[in-house]
């Protein structure tokens, strides 16, 4: 089998992390031959390197199987080699890409028309956010496959910290969707000197949260800390030296960094969002808040790092989704999708 991937990026957020894991897959596990799509002017990430696949920045798609198309960032591609070649598109994205879109409806109807198997994490996806675009897709071209946990380094060496503190970490972009200052403001908010926090991904829209956020998070470098984006197995060291991991954003379809925090023992501090239904539960294995309420977020926090045995039980029971999300579960029926 010959495949050609294409994405807007290869590291740096939890769509290529997935990516890497699937093509990793198919490489050695299934020996197939698989191709990646990017300009001939960037440099190779190491991912892509480490597993000697071929960059090609002008592909044929009639030489390859079956093209997968990775986020709806891209989603374009799909129109390009869609008439050429069987297509598959995997959507992570949940509602932002769709109201900040400047694309007209008939284009986002074009782009969900041609592709031969769309993949979805959640049905909340399927049935909501995208339905509108899907009203003349047959349902077969339609599909739900949740991430699996990818395979988390052999060996991860928590970051050295300040012993006297409580570290809390956020892991992802630093940008408004993902809407770190609520976490900032949450901390501000308890009034306590003893609390570290550390972002930990890209800085480069830091300005998307507007210059008196920023000022709030600079104004404090004894407690905000900007690393800015790492290699997965350093921002995990630092995920791996937390008491508390929180992704307070708007928006979200499946993330990975939960499942991540829950197999190194971190207990999470979460948004409510419509994908989480039934697998976060407040009070159970993690503590949930409203989007924007940062005094929640607060007092959850509070909690988290106050209180031992309600830390202990969040984790033990997160620990509980590390099975239920099995990697080779998700290999399995996510490869078994694929147009061919």
């Amino acid at each position: 089998m010959k495949v050609l991937v294409a994405t807007h990026s290869y590291r740096g957020n939890g769509a290529a992390v997935m990516l890497i894991a699937v093509m990793r897959h198919w490489i050695r596990d299934l020996g197939w031959t698989v191709d990646a799509l990017l300009d001939a002017d960037k440099e190779v990430p190491d991912e892509l390197a480490e597993l000697g696949v071929m960059i090609c920045s002008e592909p044929i798609p009639e030489q390859y199987d079956f093209v997968l198309v990775n986020t709806m960032i891209c989603g374009g591609m799909v129109e390009v080699f869609a008439p050429r070649v069987a297509t598959a598109l995997w959507v992570h994205e949940g509602e932002t890409v769709v109201w900040n879109s400047e694309l007209l409806p008939e284009r986002w109807l074009n782009m969900f028309m041609k592709p031969h198997r769309i993949v979805f994490q959640t049905r909340w996806q399927a049935d909501v956010v995208y339905r509108s675009f899907m009203v003349r897709v047959p349902e077969e071209r339609i599909v739900c496959v949740p991430n699996g946990l990818p395979t988390m380094p052999s060996a991860i060496a928590p970051k050295p910290r300040d012993p006297a503190k409580k570290r809390v970490v956020f892991l992802g972009g630093v940008y408004a969707r993902k809407r770190p200052i609520d976490l900032v403001d949450a901390i501000l908010s308890t009034g306590r000197d003893d609390i570290e926090c550390v972002f930990v991904g890209q800085t480069a829209e830091m300005e998307t949260m507007g210059e008196d956020a920023n000022q709030r998070i600079r104004a404090r470098p004894d407690i905000f800390k900007l690393v800015g984006e790492t290699s997965r197995e350093e921002a995990l060291g630092y995920l791996a030296s937390a008491d508390a991991f929180c992704l307070p954003s708007g928006d979200e379809s499946q993330p990975i960094s939960p499942l991540e925090a829950a197999a190194l023992g971190v207990p999470s501090l979460l948004t409510d969002l419509p994908p989480y239904a039934g697998i976060w539960r407040h009070g159970s294995n993690c503590l949930l808040h409203p989007v924007g309420d940062h005094g929640l977020l607060g007092w959850n926090l509070t909690a988290i790092l106050s209180d031992p045995g309600l830390h202990k039980a969040i984790v033990q029971r997160s620990q509980d989704l590390v099975n239920r999300f099995s990697l080779n579960v998700f290999l399995r029926r996510f490869t078994a999708e694929m147009p061919v």
